[in-house]
């Protein structure tokens, strides 16, 4: 780091060789560093420059609020700031802070940063040391990774174990403000032909295309996850019979209307790869909660009706009714 000499004695000269001393230990840490007194920047590092994207010169010197806090979370940058310098912070016991901070081209991103007093021998506070670091790319990965233990990695649908958190959740919900809920259980009919015929990497071409048009039929709040080789659950906020079963039937005929466009053969293998239109139906079971409240039960009534459905001929959508003996008859 360049810096500029103090003109004076020799105890100026001490003084400069001392800062230049310490700047330089700093630099070589490698860590994003800043030290701040009443909300003025009274130092920085090159490695907090270069994170940033600001010169030292455009950062020393200013006051709150700092450049590298972005807009729309100034006023929580400064409650934060305002909690630490004023109450107090126990640098043994607090854990660092994840905030979002803005480089000078505008871009934001997550930084980890620690805070701790700079104190003179006599104890005085003589500022306040921060080091950030960059953690952006933990953040992404942690988020990906939740999204591969909770999603289906085919059609990017919630996965069963996701569904059936959520279920549990609406459930509740559905009890506590007395709302209704549906369930709908999704097979689509005779696609281990489609397999067969084709191969399954046609197959997985199809039900990528099936879940693109299943999620285009959702309402805001609905969640439609894969459970299965080609089967879907979907649960259904407040919403009465009736409007569940056409929501159903819109799902349906959203598959049935077009054929799904698919390339078939590889040339790897010295095929030339063909397109072909795959004419597919869905059969649906539907089930409200009514006085249920067990998430293992109204998900068996869904695919009760689902059975009905398949049994009754196919591309159909069947709700389950209590009216009769038998929910398959």
């Amino acid at each position: 780091m360049k810096c500029l000499r103090m003109a004076g004695g020799d105890g100026h000269e001490q003084l400069q060789r001392q800062r230049d001393r310490a700047l330089a230990i700093l630099d070589a840490i490698g860590a994003s560093y800043l030290l701040s007194a009443g909300g003025e920047i009274l130092e920085v590092n090159d490695a907090l420059c270069e994170m940033l994207g600001f010169g030292r010169d455009e950062l020393i010197g200013v006051t709150l609020p700092w450049p590298f806090w972005p807009p729309e979370g100034i006023s929580a940058a400064m409650d934060l700031r305002d909690n630490v310098v004023g109450n107090g912070y126990d640098v043994q016991r607090a854990e660092p802070f994840e905030v979002p901070l803005m480089r000078k081209d505008g871009t934001r991103f997550i930084a980890e940063v620690r805070i701790a007093p700079a104190r003179l021998p006599d104890g005085a506070v003589l500022g306040w040391v921060s080091t950030a670091r960059d953690i952006s790319e933990r953040r992404d990965y942690e988020v990906e990774l939740e999204r591969l233990v909770t999603h289906d990695p085919l059609t990017s649908l919630a996965n069963r174990r996701l569904f059936d958190q959520r279920l549990e959740a609406e459930i509740a919900n559905a009890i506590r403000h007395e709302r209704p809920l549906a369930v709908a259980i999704l097979d689509l009919d005779h696609f281990k032909a489609v397999n067969d015929l084709y191969g399954h990497p046609v197959g997985d071409q199809a039900l990528q295309g099936v879940s693109v048009r299943l999620g285009a039929v959702l309402r805001k709040g609905d969640l439609l996850a894969r459970v299965g080789g080609e089967e879907f659950a979907w649960i259904l906020p407040e919403i009465p019979s009736e409007g569940a079963l056409v929501a159903a039937e819109r799902a349906r005929e959203a598959i049935a209307s077009t054929p799904f466009r698919v390339q078939v053969g590889s040339a790897a293998a010295g095929s030339p790869r063909t397109e072909v239109g795959l004419d597919l139906t869905i059969s649906i079971g539907v089930a409200m909660r009514a006085d249920l409240r067990d998430a293992a039960q109204l998900y068996e009534r869904a695919d009760q009706a689902l059975y009905r459905a398949k049994r009754g001929g196919r591309n159909r959508s069947v709700l389950w009714s209590s009216a009769s003996s038998s929910p398959l008859a």
